[in-house]
């Protein structure tokens, strides 16, 4: 009996590791260690302690096992010397580390005579303790030797990992990326891993080492996403040596917005590394100048380079000297400017564009950016086909204000006159129709049909708005979201349009910016009283589909649903207008649910992920109550 309830609570003790709930497992093995006393308890028990910060309890924990030689098993020696790294006492975690090497050596020369207590599967495992010891001790050649030394042996994916993390820190990045492109089948970040080896073995950026702890997709998405919003989270984020891998991922995969801001953060965030990186792109031979110029303006920012004096850098394969001047930005309407931007219209009518160009540059010239002159100015540039000028005047107007439809729209055109569809389509998503005149939206209409027919669609204009409706709503569908998405960035997946639908379906006023309606249905949705009267008024098939979520964690695969419920097809995009008719659409036009693409762990899917539907992580457990689902 003592031996069942022994086995019972170290399954419990292992479930709470899992959890990290390191001081509850610990408080499971000890129990368990009181009705049996074995090898295994005892290791876990130190394991857990020290998981959960206590080194020193961890160690007199598994002492009894170090106490009498032999006793213990390779586990059991990597655990030892991983506590007394931690305890700074370097020859002692060195003593054990090399105590763990033998008594696995011994292991495999008992296993080949068939003497092996138990199966060789299971006792192999133990070699990712034994390199994470090694990890511990910052040895990165010895790491990747043991690698090497068991290579056969090895039945985890994290050995493959910590190799790969060993060479990457001692400049073998070409074979850390061999070794990482052979794990995207556990996790697609380890693509990106493979992409920022080979920027380093390219010398695009300077070097750095990386810790040996593998995060989740969800923790690097969320830091991410946190990044993007606040200036601490930016900072963290670079700070983070395994974070910066896929900051540099992100920033260099294709040359777009993320690009310059990914790299500002970098250099601005990244302390001695950052400036490094900031000198190395000045001094790339090959790198765009708009990047360069992102680099000298976070290094400028640092106070590492002064505004005022002239900044070497490479251009175009030759050393050059660019000076940088602060343009302050006029927001107020200035008459005698609106009538320059007047006069530079008039030449562009008459026939005149060069000296229209001409007189708008002057003003830049003298350090006076005014928007109107510029969005005239990047017009014109764009119709003369000077469009990487156009772009960097588009760009710096988006910084000013980056959710205007005139801005936005303007990118969206030149972005198709580029011949990049895929991001005119973006900057097209992201304008908010919210009060737009009907001329303004008409021109949204043309620019629409000329992108669907630079994509040779041919259709009717019924055809054709039904087809682009349901392409907006796929995009949307494709783009990424956790397992456990909240509702905060259920809400940001969610286009501004079918913001508006929920508000309306759910009986609110819309407000008038995206964010204040975010905020809106935020609490709404979180206030039980509100929540009950929304689940009483959904249909039979809604509420059958959420108890389907609920019954599966509070999220689901895709086509499983499609199978069950149906589809979206046909419910279009411009929700405001009509309500969708699906089940799921149902549910999405109120934000019960959302789909996105999902990556998962051991899955290689196209994209962004596998198709997946989630309910928002803060309404799952009040629907469970209020659904009935145990």
């Amino acid at each position: 009996m003592p031996k069942e309830i022994a086995a019972m609570l170290d399954k419990r003790g292992k479930e709470l590791l899992g959890r990290r709930d390191f001081h509850g497992a610990a408080a499971a093995f000890r129990e368990a260690l009181g009705y049996e006393e074995t090898i295994p308890h005892r290791n876990n028990l130190a394991f857990a302690e020290f998981m959960a910060g206590e080194p020193r309890q961890a160690l007199q924990s598994l002492e009894p096992l170090l106490q009498e030689k032999g006793r213990g098993n390779p586990f059991t020696y990597a655990l030892a010397a991983r506590i007394y790294g931690a305890l700074q006492e370097k020859e002692s975690a060195r003593h054990w580390l090399g105590q763990a090497v033998c008594a696995f050596d011994e292991g495999l020369a008992k296993a080949r005579r068939r003497e092996l207590d138990q199966s060789l599967a299971s006792f192999c495992e133990y070699t990712v303790s034994i390199m994470q010891a090694a990890a511990d001790l910052g040895e990165h050649r010895y790491v990747f030797e043991l690698y090497r030394r068991w290579e056969e042996y090895h039945v985890s994916w994290e050995n493959r990992f910590m190799a790969g993390v060993a060479c990457f820190n001692t400049g073998r990045y070409k074979r850390a990326a061999s070794l990482w492109a052979g794990l995207g089948h556990v996790s697609e970040l380890f693509l990106d891993m493979q992409r920022v080896a080979l920027l380093l073995e390219r010398g695009t950026v300077p070097p750095f080492e990386i810790g040996y702890d593998f995060y989740p997709t969800e923790k690097v998405n969320q830091m991410l996403t946190e990044a993007k919003q606040s200036e601490d989270a930016r900072r963290e984020c670079v700070g983070d040596s395994f974070m910066r891998l896929f900051l540099l991922a992100w920033t260099f995969d294709d040359m777009t917005d993320n690009t310059e801001q990914g790299l500002f953060a970098l250099v601005h965030y990244g302390e001695e590394w950052g400036e490094g990186l900031g000198r190395h792109i000045l001094d790339h031979p090959s790198l765009p100048l708009s990047l360069k110029i992102t680099a000298a303006n976070a290094l400028v920012k640092r106070g590492i380079l002064r505004q005022d004096q002239p900044i070497e850098m490479v251009v175009d394969g030759e050393r050059r000297t660019v000076t940088f001047a602060e343009i302050p930005v006029i927001l107020e309407p200035d008459e005698e400017l609106d009538r320059i931007v007047a006069r530079a219209k008039s030449l562009r009518d008459s026939g005149k564009p060069e000296e229209a160009v001409a007189l708008l540059e002057e003003l830049e010239e003298h350090g006076r950016f005014y928007p109107p002159a510029m969005m005239t100015l990047a017009n014109l540039l764009r119709e003369q086909g000077e469009f990487e000028r156009s772009l960097e005047l588009m760009k710096a107007l988006r910084q000013i204000a980056p959710e205007d439809p005139v801005v936005l729209f303007n990118l969206a055109a030149l972005m198709l006159q580029m011949g990049d569809t895929n991001k005119a389509r973006q900057y097209l998503e992201e304008i908010d129709p919210t009060d737009l005149d009907d001329e303004f939206v008409a021109k949204i209409g043309l620019l629409v049909r000329e992108l669907v027919r630079e994509e040779q669609l041919l259709l009717s204009p019924d055809e054709l708005r039904q087809i682009h409706e349901e392409n907006w709503r796929e995009e949307v569908e494709e783009k990424q979201i956790p397992v456990n998405v909240t509702l905060a960035r259920a809400l940001r997946h969610t286009p501004a349009l079918w913001l508006d639908c929920a508000c309306r379906r759910l009986g609110l006023e819309p407000a008038r910016r995206r964010r204040e309606r975010e905020k809106q249905l935020r609490a709404f949705l979180t206030n039980p009283a509100n929540l009950s009267r929304v689940a009483q008024d959904l249909r039979e098939d809604e509420r059958e589909l959420l108890r389907y979520l609920l019954k599966r964690g509070g999220w689901s695969t895709l086509d499983p649903v499609i199978q069950e419920f149906g589809s979206m097809a046909g419910d279009g995009y411009f929700w405001h207008e009509q309500e969708p008719a699906s089940t799921l659409g149902g549910l999405w036009s109120r934000v019960l649910a959302v789909v996105g693409r999902t990556v998962l762990s051991g899955k290689r899917a196209r994209h962004a992920g596998v198709p997946s539907v989630a309910i928002p992580l803060e309404l799952r457990e009040p629907l469970r109550k209020l659904l009935g689902v145990p």
